[in-house]
């Protein structure tokens, strides 16, 4: 085992944390927007585990530029990817980063607006502030089975969209595709927890362990063997971040809603009139290299060659290829939307800003992120974007609606809706569950 000191001096200052693999072009070359907004080493993944070295060894304080340093960044994980490309398991840049703010939340030092969304997870159960009983408001008109009945086999997890009106079209999508498969199912309602995923972002691992510990009783609690969630946030926390808690959704199948969508017989009908469309997608982070399984390591390092670092036990090297990429292209497919890929997709996507609490920490950062992945998105010809993340999807719309960009951005579920359904279309899955 390592201790954080031990983490952040394994950065090598190389700089392949800032940077795509292999980029196509000077333009899109940066993986990171987290350096490309504060355009100083100490915002990059590298930066970043420096200064938490530093900060343990009292050669830096907790000072506005530090913090900045440290929170102007969604934790998207392009950092690791582009670090692990280059030097696999060597250095631990995402881990790294869950450590220092894990070590400025223990220490008191965290921005005012994300102790907000802290004290708001703690009174009221999500980062909003809003009463628990609204979590119910999207489906009070639906009928639908509640987990306090007990008994179905299969549970649908909402999440933040339970929040969002805008996006109760496309969870109602989701009910009537369920319910066309024949699928016993129940909802939450104001029971659902909060997945804890944004309360281990900013560092509060203490609450995110409550949280997540909350979430699985629930799951346990309501006898059902799968469950089917619409948040990409909680999908990665279900099989990313509960794992670096020591949490398990023991004996219960996890599947994100594409991937449900795309192993079923899916119902799509396209309308008279309907005419084929054109698209990009936007591969969230959380979806995306985020929700890759993390599989918890215990062992130690050792030298090869005398110089060498290596694992033993040998485990697998997280490089992002194992997120869920080639479902929700299947889906776009399906209903005759045909997509333009962005330079940077899928491990390789550029985050929009808005996730992680970097949004609320530093909303210049988020909105020259945001704008930035709008703007590739343009130079592919394109006047819609796509994307499974609600909360990607709400951010960029309004950056472009108040830039005044031809671009409107949808959810996947949206689009879905929206494309109609009828009549049994398969799609091929390419993502495993």
């Amino acid at each position: 085992m390592t201790t954080a000191k031990e983490k952040y001096a394994a950065c090598i200052r190389c700089n392949n944390c800032r940077w795509l693999p292999v980029p196509k072009s000077a333009d899109q070359a940066f993986i990171c927007p987290s350096i490309q907004y504060g355009k100083n080493f100490a915002y990059s993944g590298g930066g970043k585990m420096i200064t938490g070295y530093a900060l343990l060894d009292g050669k830096a304080d907790y000072t506005p530029e530090v913090l900045d340093s440290i929170y102007a960044c969604s934790v998207c994980g392009g950092c690791d990817v582009g670090c692990k490309t280059n030097n696999a398991e060597i250095v631990e840049p995402l881990n790294s980063i869950y450590e220092l703010r894990r070590q400025c939340v223990e220490n008191g030092h965290v921005p005012v607006a994300l102790e907000r969304l802290l004290a708001n997870l703690r009174q009221y159960g999500n980062p909003q502030g809003r009463p628990s009983n609204e979590r119910a408001n999207w489906c009070k008109s639906l009928n639908l089975p509640h987990t306090s009945k007990l008994g179905e086999e299969t549970l649908l997890h909402v999440g933040e969209a339970a929040f969002h009106s805008a996006q109760w079209p496309g969870l109602h999508f989701v009910v009537q595709r369920l319910q066309d498969e024949g699928v016993k199912f129940a909802v939450g309602g104001a029971e659902e927890p909060d997945s804890g995923a944004l309360a281990f972002d900013i560092g509060d691992q203490k609450l995110a362990r409550n949280l997540a510990e909350k979430t699985v009783a629930w799951v346990k609690k309501s006898g059902a063997l799968r469950l089917i969630t619409c948040s990409d946030t909680a999908f990665m926390a279900f099989r990313s971040v509960y794992p670096r808690l020591g949490i398990r959704l023991d004996d219960v199948e996890v599947l994100h809603i594409s991937q449900w969508l795309a192993q079923s017989a899916v119902y799509v009908r396209q309308p008279d009139g309907l005419h084929f469309n054109v698209v990009t997608y936007h591969d969230g982070c959380r979806l995306g290299r985020l929700s890759e399984p993390y599989i918890p390591w215990n062992g130690e390092w050792k030298k090869m060659f005398n110089s060498l670092p290596v694992r033993e036990p040998d485990t697998p090297i997280r490089f992002g290829t194992e997120g869920i990429y080639e479902d929700p292209r299947a889906l776009l497919a399906s209903v005759g939307t045909h997509v333009v890929e962005m330079e940077r997709t899928r491990e390789f996507s550029y985050c929009c800003g808005a996730g992680g609490g970097g949004a609320e920490a530093n909303a210049d950062f988020a909105k020259q992120a945001g704008l930035v992945r709008l703007q590739e998105a343009l130079s592919v010809g394109v006047s819609t974007m796509v994307t499974s993340c609600g909360t990607c999807a709400n951010h960029m719309n309004q950056l472009a609606v108040d830039a005044g960009l031809p671009i409107k951005v949808q959810t996947l579920l949206d689009h879905l809706c929206q494309r109609g359904a009828n009549g049994a279309v398969a799609v091929s899955n390419g993502d495993k569950p």
